[in-house]
């Protein structure tokens, strides 16, 4: 009996062997294209960093470029008067919580980074063009002191004439040889002529919304948000309106419609952030407000004319004795002529990217002002963990354009 006969089929599919090693090429090549992809990504997110740092810094020195070009505007041409006088003003509006004073600041600290920088001056601020206050601010990002900018100045197109009195001053008006000079709810800086000896108080008022300039009206009516008959600093020292001599300025400054005058702060805090705050509290009170990240330390220098030819001789560091913004805010007829003597400022911003990488990117250390000697040149030595970023050098020479033409 024949048996049948079994065939079988070859079953179609993949061996073991090759399902791995299969299995291996598709994992090499995800591996090369991941690697592809993250350098890639990597790229990318570096070159996105930098050029935000390029722009944020473009912008914060443009920011600070318009107000240092400006400083002294609207009092630098009675300088004699105004220059390191003690500020007083108080403002409605923007102050809860206290009596209405804004300068002296009443606080007994103020909104961070400003904090080291006004318990210097014990909250009293005097009238000056610009100021360094050098090391004032400590960002926390950084760690290392970083300098700050005290910058004043003006919007009226008569400030630059300051209006005599004809008159003591009662306590609701200002009585002025002409008041043609001011419009309603104009900003008034009142100085003393007898300010050239020392540091005798300036008070900031405001014309009142109802006054109607004439050519023959002596009497300026004084009301409105930064209007006070006697303001009282922190301290005790009260300043009157009536305590002015018949020797005493008006200036306008400013109005708040478009043109207010700018009293400013600028330093550099937390998470390498820019800021400016207003000593005239026009905002929300005692809040800085952003103009820039990635600014990770400001430093800067005086640019000063020691021959009186309206040309910067030398530079000189902002620490130096006599040149201290403590000093400076003295009043002091020596503070006021050194003053004077400042024409430009060497800035210097040092700009890092928000995020770490993986390798170390800027071994250091960060150089400013490398021009101008060992002496003058500032070195910022970074630490292995702020090596993993990426770091610009921006540098600007300003001009105080207002100050020039004091000689």
């Amino acid at each position: 009996m024949n048996q049948p006969l079994l065939t079988h089929k070859r079953q179609g599919g993949f061996s073991l062997i090759e399902l791995m090693v299969v299995i291996a090429i598709v994992l090499v090549m995800s591996l090369a294209i991941f690697g592809v992809m993250s350098t890639s990504e990597g790229k990318k997110r570096t070159l996105t960093s930098v050029n935000d740092i390029n722009q944020s810094g473009n912008f914060a020195l443009f920011q600070l470029e318009k107000a240092l070009r400006n400083a002294g505007s609207g009092f630098s041409q009675s300088y004699t008067q105004s220059f390191g006088c003690r500020l007083f003003a108080y403002q409605k509006q923007a102050t809860p919580g206290n009596t209405g004073v804004v300068l002296p600041f009443p606080g007994a600290t103020m909104a961070n980074p400003f904090n080291t920088l006004n318990a210097t001056v014990s909250g009293s601020y005097v009238l000056a063009p610009m100021i360094i206050a050098s090391g004032a601010t400590t960002p926390g990002m950084s760690g290392k002191t970083s300098d700050a900018l005290i910058v004043m100045a003006g919007a009226a197109g008569y400030g630059e004439v300051p209006t005599a009195f004809a008159n003591t001053a009662t306590s609701t008006q200002l009585n002025l040889q002409s008041t043609l000079s001011f419009n309603p709810n104009d900003f008034v800086l009142v100085a003393d002529e007898a300010g050239s000896a020392g540091s005798l108080p300036c008070m900031i008022q405001q014309v009142d919304s109802g006054f109607t300039a004439s050519g023959n009206a002596t009497a300026l009516p004084l009301a409105g948000a930064y209007y006070a008959s006697s303001i009282k600093a922190k301290d005790g020292t009260v300043r009157n309106l009536v305590d002015f001599s018949n020797d005493a300025l008006a200036m306008g400054i400013g109005n708040p419609a478009g043109n207010p005058p700018s009293f400013q702060l600028f330093g550099v805090g937390d998470n390498d952030v820019l800021l400016q705050y207003d000593l005239l509290q026009g905002g929300t009170y005692d809040t800085p407000i952003p103009i820039a990240d990635g600014v990770f330390e400001m430093h800067a220098l005086y640019g000063v004319d020691t021959n009186n030819d309206g040309l910067v001789d030398t530079w000189v560091d902002p620490s130096t004795t006599g040149y201290d913004y403590a000093t400076l805010e003295s009043g002091t007829i020596a503070a006021n002529q050194t003053l004077l003597t400042i024409k430009a400022i060497r800035l210097g911003l040092i700009m890092r990217t928000s995020l770490p990488e993986k390798a170390p990117a800027t071994t250091g250390p960060l150089v400013l002002f490398s021009d101008l000697g060992t002496t003058l040149t500032f070195k910022r030595a970074l630490s292995a963990a702020e090596q993993n970023y990426r770091y610009r050098i921006i540098e600007s020479t300003i001009p105080l354009r207002n100050s020039l033409l004091l000689n």
